[in-house]
């Protein structure tokens, strides 16, 4: 497996590349597809095989691993209908990162596997994670943008961006998606929980309701009075932050501790 996950690294590099090629000099695409799906595969077909030996709620840098896979299937069905190629400058080496830990950290034999429903309800979680971890994402380039244009100051990233109006409204749609699909999660998830609920399960709903209310505020507020700019971009990286504590922290927890 090891030669499969270094030909992934290596294909998220390449298609980085291919991609900062694409936005800077306006060329084709036709290369940085191909090579992308392909890795996209490549990692796939390496988090099946891992998730066939190990669960991926007794090991963190496994579920860490299914969520960037989820982040890039994402991404690429984003490609085709906004403009946002230009998150691929960011999640691509983030991802090569990814599975680069999953060949350093050991991994914990369990015999502890999913039922039907909850694997369910992780989908769904992981998607709407996803969702509102692309709109971070693009929350920090946006704050990128408004920095270099305040100054004056350009630079070879913010050359590659789209209009910060275009980037603002990526942004909130993809918060939406997230917001709707979060819902669900927890909502799917209150079934599982007990009266005799542990500490870490405890921490996760605090965690998942806190950012539940900050992406409600935020798009009530954009509704309402058509909030932009830094409020908007620190509600969304505010939100991820706190799902991040409730999905990824717990996982810490639940394993080294």
């Amino acid at each position: 497996m090891t030669a499969i996950a270094t030909l992934s690294i290596v294909g998220f590099f390449i298609s980085s590349l291919c991609m900062n090629k694409v936005l800077s000099e306006n060329s084709s695409k036709q290369f940085f597809y191909p090579i992308f799906i392909f890795t996209i595969l490549i990692m796939t077909t390496y988090t099946y095989s891992l998730m066939l030996d190990y669960s991926i709620k007794s090991n963190f840098i496994l579920a860490l691993l299914l969520t960037f896979l989820i982040l890039n299937y994402l991404l690429l069905i984003l490609m085709f209908i906004k403009p946002a190629h230009h998150l691929a400058l960011i999640l691509l080496p983030l991802s090569a990162i990814v599975v680069f830990l999953t060949l350093v950290f050991d991994f914990k034999s369990s015999t502890d596997y999913l039922n039907y429903d909850l694997f369910l309800h992780i989908l769904v979680s992981l998607v709407s994670y996803g969702l509102l971890g692309l709109a971070a994402i693009q929350a920090l380039l946006l704050k990128f943008q408004e920095q270099k244009l305040k100054n004056l100051n350009n630079s070879s990233l913010s050359n590659l961006l789209p209009s910060m109006d275009v980037m603002e409204k990526i942004m909130f749609d993809l918060i939406v998606i997230g917001f709707v699909l979060l819902t669900i999660s927890l909502l799917t998830g209150a079934p599982f929980v007990s009266s005799e609920a542990d500490k870490i399960l405890l921490q996760k709903i605090t965690f998942s309701v806190i950012a539940w209310l900050a992406y409600f505020y935020l798009i009530y507020q954009r509704f309402s009075s058509n909030v932009i700019g830094k409020k908007a971009n620190n509600l969304a990286i505010s939100g991820m932050i706190f799902l991040l504590f409730a999905y990824l922290g717990t996982k810490v927890l639940f394993e080294y501790f």
